[in-house]
């Protein structure tokens, strides 16, 4: 990691934009921003699946009727680790994440061996995090992340030329947070056929998986907000991306920011944004 110039060096809250700081896993420009237009609470929904779990597609029914409930309020990302119920079934597209795999293990998914498996916002609970089987359902869990009043705003904006992507993240306090913040960017990808296992135990060729998790852009766990996370403040960063695999089809790709905790990893809110291509 390359840090070149922080917001104390400079001596002042104001971020020049000839100074910034270098992430390892994306670069990021931190400068002072604008008021974000957009006020709402959005939730994070991060589903663990995979291809040999039979009750896997009952939960992608759920989770997409919430999305059509919800709007762009509700945030998903879909996650196939290394268990052995995310092996392709055949000659179809390998789905494992090597980042999700690692989230999967360090939030409890993975050692539980329970799929599908859901948390939404990664809420603290005990010395955890609340997961939950979303056959059951999702709507209880999402209107109460919901009803939490919005600490930070948050909009982003994505622009490519071929497989190189430049993202703009748009942050505001509408609160004072104690600690430290991260925001993550992830490459979740939609409409890939893939066999799956459904709940027949039948193997349907043709199934259409998606917000499927390809790529987390910046650092695991985020890149540092260079913000002092008082109520007021205001950022803007900008990222540099290239797609890591020629195989995954950015015109079918979005891009989700996170705002989270450093510490416990709770996430205080998300967006999501496509990808525009130049004309």
């Amino acid at each position: 990691m390359l840090a070149i110039v922080s917001a104390a060096a400079i001596g002042c809250d104001k971020i020049d934009e000839n100074n910034y700081i270098v992430y390892s896993g994306a670069s990021g420009e931190w400068f002072d921003g604008t008021p974000v237009e957009d006020h709402s609470q959005r939730a994070f929904l991060e589903k663990y699946t995979g291809v040999r779990c039979n009750n896997c597609p009952t939960a992608d029914q759920v989770i997409a009727a919430a999305s059509s409930q919800y709007g762009d309020k509700l945030v998903v990302v879909s996650i196939h680790d290394s268990n052995t119920l995310q092996r392709p079934i055949g000659d179809s597209p390998d789905m494992r994440c090597p980042d999700g795999d690692t989230w999967s293990k360090a939030l409890g998914v993975f050692g539980a061996g329970e799929y599908p498996m859901a948390l939404v916002n990664r809420k603290p609970s005990g010395n955890g995090w609340e997961r939950f089987n979303p056959v059951g359902g999702v709507s209880t869990q999402i209107d109460e992340a919901l009803a939490a009043a919005p600490s930070v705003a948050l909009s982003l904006s994505a622009d490519r030329v071929d497989a190189s992507i430049d993202i703009n993240v748009y942050i505001e306090y509408l609160s004072t947070l104690s600690g430290k913040q991260t925001v993550t960017l992830l490459l979740i990808e939609d409409g890939i056929i893939a066999t799956q296992k459904m709940p027949n135990h039948s193997d349907s060729a043709g199934y259409q998986h998606n917000h499927i998790l390809r790529d987390v852009i910046t650092d695991l766990w985020g890149a540092d907000i260079d913000a002092n996370g008082q109520a007021g403040t205001c950022r803007k960063a900008r990222f540099s991306y290239t797609a890591a695999n020629q195989e995954w089809n950015l015109d079918r790709c979005h891009i989700i920011a996170l705002v989270s905790d450093k510490e416990s990893k709770k996430v205080y809110n998300s967006a999501q944004c496509s990808i525009s291509a130049e004309k």
